[in-house]
């Protein structure tokens, strides 16, 4: 590769990431053998460095052998010495009721993205975690690939 191709590409990774501006934080947890076991909490701990106007996300990706519509989780938004600052129940609809087609973004795994938070404000900067548990009838949802968080800054003013 010469200098010129090397070049070209660190331009378009850079593009790539400028492009998504607003993120904070964002991480997935991916689920050995597509099973999400009840036991299973995925924690995600990040820094906050500006506290006000954030919007929590929350991220699920399946395939169609997930056993039902929707999913339910809980989550656990901590601060550093492990206070609950926020937490509660959400529903993801995954397929539609009537058709069954899913619902999300993609062919055989479908990626699914809800606002958990809108422009939240968390009381300082400083390091918080946020947990997730599943709520379902199941000790395993087969079919689920990974849970994920995004922070992003919020376009409310």
């Amino acid at each position: 590769m010469n200098k010129y191709s090397l070049s070209l590409i660190g331009l378009l990774a850079l593009m790539i990431v400028s492009c998504d501006s607003r993120r904070v934080y964002e991480s997935d947890y991916d689920f050995e053998g597509q099973q999400w076991h009840m036991d299973t909490i995925p924690s995600f701990e990040f820094q906050i460095d500006e506290p006000s106007g954030n919007d929590i996300l929350l991220k699920i990706r399946n395939s169609l052998d997930f056993p039902f519509r929707n999913c339910y989780m809980t989550y656990y938004l901590e601060d550093s010495v492990g206070n609950v600052l926020a937490s509660d129940l959400v529903n993801f609809q995954l397929f539609d009721e009537t058709t069954g087609k899913p619902f999300g973004k993609g062919n055989s795994v479908f990626q699914h993205s809800e606002t958990i938070l809108s422009g939240y404000n968390f009381p300082s900067t400083g390091r918080y975690n946020l947990r997730i548990a599943q709520y379902m009838r199941k000790t395993d949802l087969e079919g689920t690939y990974s849970i994920g968080v995004r922070i992003e800054e919020s376009d409310q003013d």
